[in-house]
């Protein structure tokens, strides 16, 4: 394995040479190192470095400037990384694998062996879907953007299918992180009698372009209610994991993490609070609250 000399030497010469794709690949294979030295912060920073800089990457401004279906897709900030989002072990061990293939892609590709590229998340609304697939792309260093759907599902018919359609070529040409929220929206189990079978051609259309496409980056499906998906669906995606609804322990280690990442301390009086949380979107709002509260009382002092 390349010491860190070699590894730094290697970066300054894909930046000397403007081989971006390979300044990118050194920079997270730096922080990785960094991170087996035990050097976690170190580790952070680095990744966080690469992450900040996804505005300028030429595939954020392509979709910005209207590749993509008008209207029908909104950046996400990223989240932090993986270790900002509190998981099982075995969970997050599956989301690190599925990591390290998008790491090692090309050493993949040269063996004939396809990397992982299609995730179906599922779990009680709250548990943190969301803010994984943000971390995925965090640690992937790519822009992540989630599907609107009032940008998606025309009034016309087919004209849904032909806006699907446009999206899968575009994560077929473009190195990003896709999040289709709520999928449960487009892929309801069909043969519904109150249809009139649009919503049925829409599920037969989704379904379609997940077989058949080669995405560049990672899609992620997230659904509230996997028992009203379509059966069919559940083999379109490379790997499915659903993630438990978090209990009150892990609500309290995202919430003083979130808290040590703005500056601000734990504080035992939060636990009366902590305790009343069902999930983690309450601790986003809380840490929120707290963080405003805390800006206005420096303010006023």
């Amino acid at each position: 394995m390349p010491n860190d000399v070699e590894l730094l030497s290697q970066l300054l010469a894909a930046l000397s040479q403007s081989r971006l794709d390979d300044a990118r690949r050194l920079g997270e294979e730096i922080a990785d190192h960094e991170a087996r030295k035990g050097h976690m912060r170190v580790a952070r920073r680095l990744r966080g470095a690469l992450v900040q800089g996804e505005r300028s990457n030429p595939d954020f401004e392509r979709i910005s400037m209207g590749t993509a279906p008008h209207g029908a897709l909104l950046h996400l900030a990223p989240a932090e990384n993986l270790d900002s989002v509190v998981l099982p072990a075995t969970l997050r061990g599956s989301l690190s694998e599925l990591v390290q293939e998008w790491r090692l892609r090309e050493r993949l590709q040269k063996a004939g062996v396809p990397r992982r590229t299609k995730l179906l998340l599922h779990g009680a609304p709250g548990c943190g879907k969301t803010l994984t697939a943000r971390a995925l792309g965090a640690e992937m260093g790519l822009p992540v953007f989630v599907v609107k759907f009032d940008g998606l599902v025309g009034s016309y018919l087919g004209q849904t299918a032909t806006r699907l359609r446009e999206l899968f070529r575009l994560v077929e040409s473009t190195e990003i992180v896709l999040v289709i929220d709520e999928v449960d929206a487009l892929a309801q189990k069909r043969g519904n009698a109150r249809d009139v079978g649009e919503l049925d051609r829409i599920v037969i259309s989704l379904m379609q372009e997940l077989e058949h496409s080669t995405p560049r980056g990672l899609i992620v499906a997230c659904s509230n209610l996997p028992q009203s998906l379509d059966e069919a669906l559940w083999r379109r995606f490379d790997l499915v994991l659903q993630i438990p609804k978090p209990s009150t322990t892990m609500i309290r280690a995202f919430v003083r993490e979130r808290l040590a990442a703005v500056g601000l301390a734990y504080e035992s009086s939060y636990g009366v609070a902590i305790r009343n949380m069902k999930s983690y979107a309450d601790g986003e709002r809380f840490v929120a609250d707290t963080q405003r509260r805390a800006i206005l009382k420096r303010e006023m002092e």
